[in-house]
């Protein structure tokens, strides 16, 4: 049987929508979707509380800022050394990712979560280059000025830009994992789980607009926390938990209003 086509809605397809367009089977009576949307959503009720103390994700928080920090010196480069991001005073796209493996390589309590939390900010820190690198041409070099492009974060638009991409490409890991997850205990046949792995890889564009759309409310709350704790000196790591388990708690509070009753 055909797939179903449901429009968009303002915000983005809800998540019962999503979920439907998952799964072919649904419609042979396999697969029960609405119990497949509300246990994931149950999940990451239970989880994005635990995000709040969850040590990959602080770090990579914290990775993210001492970027933005340094370039509100004089000697960013020498500013990255000192706080391990860099090894050398080379710059580039490559090892700004490979710092961030290695600044959240001790801050382990769950090695998925980690996983999860680094591919984020590597993807996050890819796409903002992207959009960011038109930057770095100058007129008598034509070779790229990552100083320039990354300059750029040391601004609070910016660096909300960048944080928005890692947060919502943590919520569209983290509703991938646990889609999966509630999937394998749901469907016993494994040609059925299969399949919904199969149209979950297709549908995984829905997935990213929500997270996305989720992760709008973030966006003004880090500009302005921003503002805040970094112009002058750089904010302990209890305001950084606390900015973040505010930013999760609202976040959470977006994604449940998806659930399906």
């Amino acid at each position: 049987m055909g797939h179903k086509r449901y429009g968009y809605l303002p915000k983005s397809k809800r998540w019962l929508i999503i979920t439907e367009e998952l799964d072919k089977f649904a419609s042979s009576g396999n697969g029960d979707i609405r119990k497949i949307a509300n246990l994931t959503l149950q999940h990451v009720r239970t989880h994005f509380d635990k995000l709040k103390v969850e040590p990959s994700v602080l770090a990579t928080f914290e990775y993210l800022l001492q970027l933005s920090k340094a370039y509100k010196t004089d000697s960013p480069l020498e500013y990255l050394q000192i706080n391990g991001i860099l090894d050398e005073s080379e710059l580039s796209l490559i090892k700004i990712g490979r710092g961030l493996q290695k600044y959240t390589e001790n801050s382990v309590a769950s090695k998925e979560l980690q996983a999860i939390s680094v591919h984020a900010g590597i993807d996050a820190l890819n796409k903002w280059f992207m959009v960011n690198n038109q930057y770095g041409l100058t007129l008598f070099n034509d070779k790229l000025d990552y100083n320039l492009i990354f300059g750029r974060i040391s601004n609070a638009g910016n660096f909300s830009d960048l944080t928005r991409l890692y947060f919502s490409g943590f919520t569209e890991k983290f509703l991938k994992y646990f889609l999966e997850r509630t999937a394998s205990t749901t469907f016993v046949n494994l040609n059925d789980r299969h399949r919904f792995k199969v149209e979950l890889e297709k549908h995984l564009n829905d997935i990213s607009t929500h997270a996305f759309e989720t992760t709008k409310i973030t966006q003004s709350l880090i500009a302005a926390w921003h503002n805040k704790h970094l112009n002058d000196s750089f904010p302990d790591r209890q305001d950084i938990k606390e900015f973040l388990s505010f930013s999760f708690d609202k976040m959470k509070g977006e994604l449940l209003r998806e659930e399906v009753h």
